[in-house]
This record gives C-alpha cells, structure tokens and sequence, in this order.
C-alpha cells in the first residue's frame, strides 16, 4: 500500500520553510535524501573509478547502478547500459554514431509529438546526410497517426525515433504496437525517448524489442547532468563512438587505435562518478516504494485538477487519451506568462512556456502553455494551494 506522506518525508525540500508547491515534475523531480547522502559520502572519499586499486568501493558502487539500471528497464545485459549526460546526449550518441552508416536516399521517420532534443536531433542529421526526414502528424487525441507511419516504413528507412510519454499533455503512444509494425514493414533501428517514460510506466526492453531506449535519471528522482542509452548489444555495437579519450581505448599505439568493449567503448573520459553512485541509491530506495500504487496516486491528483480546472470556461485543457499526472491548459485571453508570475509570487512552481515542444504545440495551435505535473510527493493541500492563487491570480487578471 503507497503512504505518500511517508514518500515526502525521504524529501528534504519539503523540510524548508520557504518550500514552494512544487508542480513541475516532468521537468525534474526533487531528489531524496538518500542521493544527497551518497553524494555527499563519495565528496568525501578520495580515487575515481576503474582507475586503481584503492578505488574498489566506488567501483563496485559505480557498477551497481549499471546493474540496477538493466533490471530497472530488463535491458539485455549490463554491457547494454551507457552512461550519459542525459536523455539528450543519449539520443546525440545514437545520432551521431549512426551518421558514417547512413546516406543520401535513406530515410528517418520522427513525429510531431516529439521532444525537442529527438525532434532537432534528427532533422540535423538528415540534413548531414541527405536522408529524408519522415515526421508523422499526430491525431487529434494526440496519438501518432498510425496509417501515416505505416504509409512512410520500406526498405530505405534506417531509424525511426519516438517518444513514449508526451512532456507536454502526458500523452503515452502504443510504442508496443508500434514496434510491431516498425519490425514488419522495415529494418529500421528503432530508438525510444523515454524521459517522461522513466518514472511513470515499467519499460520492459526486451518485450518491447526497441534497439535504443534514452533516459534522463532526473526524471526520475536522481541527480541532473546523469542520462542512460540502454540498447540492444548488436544495435550499440553499430554506433561510432561521439567521443574519443579515456577509458574508451583498449590499446593506443602509433601504428593504431582499438576500442575498448562495451559499455565503456561509449564512455569516454572521467564519469559523472558522485551522480552514478547518487544514483545507486536512489534505486536502492525506489525498490522499496510500490511503483504502480505511487503512480496512481498522482494520477488521480492530476485528475483532480481536470476536474477543477474545466469548471473555468476560458479554460482550454489539451488532455491525454489516457489518465496521466501531466496535463497542460491555457486560459483564452490571458497569457500564460502572466498567469505564471502571479502564481510564482504565491508560491506555485509550475511550467509555462513551449516545453522544447514546438511542433507539437504549434500543433496543438498555441504560441505556450501552463502545465501542472504532479508526482507522488504531492498533497491535496498542494492542489488547493494552486487553485487559491489561481483564484487570485484571475481576479487581477481578467
């Protein structure tokens, strides 16, 4: 049974007197004391990692988090696990290290619905190459259009690149239905964004059959500047390394160079050790705490907030298909920017803006939008909170 009020207590944020509600989750989580407290505890060690043989303990912790990672999502091995900066130098690695196997004539399929660091990623890419860039409309219950991917698979298409959860109206596509029909009509490499993903639905790799799966550990209750590309060992064999440098070489001689094996082939350079370790114990934590009755409980908040937010009628909700915690609205006649500075000024945290989502708000027809997206830290005060100083801030404004 999921205790939310025991869940808030593992967050020191809210132990701050001048604590904001907090109702921007899908841009970043708030990070527990666990991660603070092994952070803290690697500050205060001395050595790196894979380096020598007084570091022992912070490799092993250091490679616990790999393996931790691949049962989180059942990646195929710990081999298939690479460390990143985030959800998108993962997706540039894949990018880039496909860039030498692609050429004028191949084809990429992406979509509207697509955050910006797959969606720029991709349209570079084709440009580099002279690939055709397929990107696949969205329904208007913000679905991908299943017959214009369908219509655009054959055998020249090499990579099809899209996101499982919708940042901006929490919007979760059938990727597994989708994968099917990938593996069907072409050989494409298929790559998932699953940065909204990571911390609201179980992804399972090898029943989904994706080749890459990209992640930021933000997202899901771990420290910023720490990502995951997690892949199929044949498909990360494929990737020409983005950078070159420490660790990434097995031997280096001036008759040539030999990459190391993966994962390491991918990761060049001095890790992001202490957020590594950080993030070790946030997923030791989280094995304790019911996923599924944790993402539910934050769902029927934000369900609540639907509920709240349509007996307004100037207000427009662009609503997910399915019940999800993020949901983004506007109010006709009012600008979002100034509706989120009056809230800023009582205290609400929440999001305004394109949420590097162009295309899909332009598809959306709206030049911004104000988004709540709640997590299972937040409180039914925290709701009422937010609709006082709505209240406030509408009776300035309209």
């Amino acid at each position: 049974m999921f205790n939310p009020e025991k869940f808030r207590q593992a967050f020191p944020y809210f132990k701050q007197a001048d604590a904001v509600v907090y109702l921007d989750n899908a841009a970043t989580t708030l990070k527990p004391q666990a991660l603070i407290d092994a952070t803290v505890e690697f500050y205060q060690s001395a050595g790196s990692v894979h380096r020598s043989q007084y570091d022992e303990k912070q490799t092993a912790l250091y490679e616990q988090a790999r393996s931790k990672v691949r049962r989180l999502i059942n990646a195929e091995s710990e081999q298939a696990v690479i460390w990143t900066s985030g959800t998108t130098q993962a997706i540039n690695t894949v990018a880039n290290g496909l860039l030498p196997h692609l050429q004028v004539g191949d084809e990429i399929v992406i979509s509207e619905a697509d955050h910006h660091a797959n969606f720029v990623t991709w349209h570079q890419i084709a440009q580099k190459c002279g690939a055709k860039l397929h990107i696949l409309p969205i329904l208007d219950n913000w679905l991908i259009d299943e017959n214009a991917l369908l219509a655009c698979l054959n055998a020249r298409t090499k990579l099809v690149a899209l996101n499982v959860v919708s940042n901006v109206t929490g919007t979760q596509q059938p990727i597994a239905h989708f994968i099917q029909l990938i593996r069907q009509h072409s050989q494409a490499l298929i790559l998932l964004d699953a940065a909204q993903a990571i911390s609201h639905i179980r992804l399972d790799m090898q029943q989904l059959d994706a080749d890459f799966i990209a992640f930021s550990a933000h997202k899901i209750y771990g420290p910023n500047g720490l990502g995951v590309l997690a892949g199929k060992l044949t498909a990360l064999e494929q990737l020409q390394p983005l950078q070159y440098g420490g660790k990434m070489v097995a031997s280096a001689s001036k008759q040539g160079i030999h990459f190391a094996e993966l994962p390491y082939r991918l990761e060049a350079g001095t890790p992001n050790i202490a957020a590594v370790i950080g993030f070790n114990a946030v997923l030791n934590w989280l094995e304790n705490e019911p996923f599924e009755a944790a993402e539910q409980y934050a769902v029927e908040l934000a369900e609540q907030a639907k509920v709240r937010l349509k007996k307004y009628p100037n207000c427009r909700l662009f609503q997910s298909p399915q019940a999800s915690s993020v949901l983004s609205f506007v109010f006709d006649g009012i600008a979002c920017s100034d509706l989120a500075t009056l809230l800023a000024e009582q205290n609400i945290a929440l999001r305004t803006g394109v949420h590097c989502a162009m295309p899909y708000l332009a598809r959306l027809g709206v030049s911004s939008t104000l988004r709540l997206s709640f997590a299972p830290y937040n409180t039914e005060q925290d709701l009422n909170l937010f609709f006082t100083a709505l209240e406030n801030a509408l009776n300035l404004l309209e």
